[in-house]
């Protein structure tokens, strides 16, 4: 007895010895660690070769028996001869193929060799979330990855059904098992790209015949697995599931040349070939599979987004009314009627739409409500455009645009005060544009002639940016309006120290002294201005007027002729010539310039006839 505890430990020592020895992937948790200590003399790395010696099967297989083997059949379906080697470096060769499931890709090899079976559980109790675990070996690296069964995917409703894992599997690891949490087997995994990665639940592994005879492997007979039938409708309808569409596409070309008359492979090769920009070969799918189903609702769907995609929007909206009223089993495509009504022009039916799937309970309404808004804006109705905009701002409310075209709609059917509160919210959230936003309060208010709080948002401006010359002529202009005119004089200096040559704060600064009877000092500013624009009538025709208010004739006469030798249209101007030469006493320069306003405005020209002698 005691001889054989020491055999037993020596073994124990020599195992261990050789697992350090291997290189092992990053720090596992305790599961991992148990399952590595159960199974890992149950795991096999696989390699097959064809008569000529060429390799034709590499990947990952498990010990069912101790000399039954399970590995993917794809591996060993071209194969003459075949070997395993475990994880300890032991190795057995391949002597008959026992049983195959072809469904689900499976094939269950006797060996020459013993292996330690692996306990086997139930995929039936795993739910999603659920935690798994797959153990291989891959170039002297010993991996267990840790992932989870995100779904359960049919491939063939009520047929063939496979695990959706969230696990990092790379080729070499195809034909791992898949343990649960208490280290028994609930699957097999299988991988055909980066994408395309599976579990197959160990219901399927157990429905192989393990008590056949089987044949030996040279005299089975070959094929390529994923060429035929079986094989490329499971790997391309586990990719079409899997989101895929690169290997769908290969996958169920090649299955429909088994099977042409399979409506939902055209269906799915249909929606890859969109998904892959492809619009010709998909456009060409939907329209066999309705060959098929004339009122098959994704076909008409895929058909429509087709269209859309290539600008064809009457024919879109027409297939995808028609899969609307075939039941089509989407939120989405009221979006995308939405889309293609607007492009139409039709926006009533773009409304209509968007309202559709903006109510249908969406993942992200957001889109919906905002293109709404922005739809019910064209239509002029803006009542309903706020209302969408509001929804849209529930979901998002920090949206940039979504709250200026808010704020701005608010501004128009003069709900003022939310406007404001609105435009304020933006100015905190981006105050890089917080000018363009007190900019709009500031026109907003001055449109309605609330000018207090049109200089209060002018005011706010200038805090913002207090040597922006453009951003103190418009509080002073706002002075001005509210009647402060000493402020609005004052603003309009502070302008001119910041630009002196700013034409129009001159002109204005000139209007401001005139309204204050600062007439010298209206003369002076408007001098300034014709400095800076002398072919601008109208200055010269403000210098003039304030030299008139002063009765200083002389002094406007050069002025008021050369207002109208610019504009000689001016009634206004020639009528003030004509005044001015009245008090100047030349009546006969008088009596030409009434010519010409007899012309112009026959109103003036009557008032001045009256005042000549």
């Amino acid at each position: 007895m005691r001889k054989k505890h020491l055999v037993f430990f020596s073994a124990f020592l020599f195992l261990l010895c050789f697992l350090l020895c291997k290189t092992w992937s990053a720090a596992q948790p305790q599961e991992g660690i148990d399952i590595l200590g159960k199974a890992s003399a149950g795991v096999v790395t696989f390699k097959a070769w064809d008569n000529s010696k060429n390799v034709v099967g590499e990947g990952t297989g498990f010990a069912l028996a101790e000399n039954l083997i399970v590995v993917p059949y794809h591996l060993i379906s071209r194969a003459t001869e075949a070997e395993v080697t475990s994880i300890s470096g032991k190795s057995g060769k391949v002597e008959a193929l026992v049983a195959s499931h072809r469904d689900y890709d499976l094939a269950l090899v006797r060996i020459k060799g013993k292996f330690n079976g692996l306990s086997t559980g139930a995929s039936t109790a795993l739910k999603a979330g659920d935690r798994l675990f797959a153990l291989s070996e891959i170039s002297g690296q010993v991996i267990i990855t840790e992932g989870n069964l995100r779904n359960w995917l049919e491939i063939s409703p009520g047929k063939l059904r496979l695990m959706e894992v969230t696990m990092n599997l790379e080729k070499p690891a195809c034909g791992a098992p898949i343990f649960d949490a208490r280290g028994q087997v609930v699957g097999v995994a299988l991988v055909f790209g980066a994408g395309v990665k599976f579990g197959v639940p160990v219901e399927a592994v157990l429905a192989m015949n393990s008590q056949a005879k089987g044949q030996e492997l040279k005299a089975v007979s070959k094929e390529n697995y994923l060429e035929q039938a079986q094989g490329s409708f499971l790997v391309g309808r586990a990719a079409a599931l899997l989101n895929e569409p690169g290997l769908t596409s290969v996958y169920l070309e090649k299955y429909i040349k088994f099977k042409p008359d399979d409506l939902e492979s055209y269906v799915l090769l249909g929606q890859s070939y969109y998904k892959l920009g492809n619009t010709a070969e998909s456009y060409k799918n939907f329209t066999r599979a309705l060959l098929l189903n004339p009122d098959h609702p994704r076909a008409l769907y895929g058909l429509g987004l087709t269209q859309l995609k290539e600008r064809k929007f009457k024919e879109a909206t027409e297939f995808l009314e028609k899969a609307v009223s075939s039941g089509v089993d989407s939120k989405e495509i009221y979006f995308e009627l939405g889309t293609a009504y607007e492009e139409l022009q039709d926006l009533a039916r773009a409304a209509e739409n968007y309202e559709k799937y903006a109510r249908s309970g969406p993942a992200n309404p957001f889109p919906a409500w905002l293109k709404l808004a922005q739809t019910y804006q064209r239509l002029n109705q803006p009542e309903k455009a706020i209302a969408a905009f509001r929804e849209a701002l529930k979901i998002n409310p920090d949206d940039l645009n979504c709250n200026y075209n808010l704020a701005k709609m608010l501004a128009e059917t003069n709900q003022l005060e939310e406007a404001e509160a609105v435009f304020k919210k933006l100015a905190a959230m981006n105050q890089r544009d917080a000018i363009t936003y007190y900019g709009q309060i500031m026109q907003m208010y001055d449109r309605a002639r609330n000018y207090e709080k049109a200089v209060e948002a002018a005011r706010k401006i200038v805090e913002i940016n207090p040597k922006n010359e453009v951003a103190l002529y418009n509080l002073a202009i706002m002075y001005d309006r509210l009647g402060r005119l000493e402020e609005a004089a004052s603003t309009l200096n502070e302008c001119l120290a910041v630009k002196n040559d700013y034409t129009h704060a001159w002109f204005n600064l000139g209007i401001v002294y005139d309204k204050m009877k600062k007439h010298p000092e209206a003369v002076e500013a408007f001098k300034k201005y014709t400095a800076l624009a002398p072919d601008d009538p109208s200055g010269w025709l403000n210098i003039g007027l304030e030299y008139m208010l002063m009765k200083d004739f002389e002094k406007a006469l050069p002025n008021l002729e050369k207002c109208v030798a610019l504009n000689p249209n001016n009634a206004v101007a020639q009528y003030n010539l004509g005044i001015t030469y009245i008090n100047l006493k030349d009546n006969y320069s008088a009596r030409e310039v009434l010519k010409t306003l007899q012309r112009l405005d026959q109103n003036l020209a009557s008032r001045l006839a009256k005042l000549i002698k």
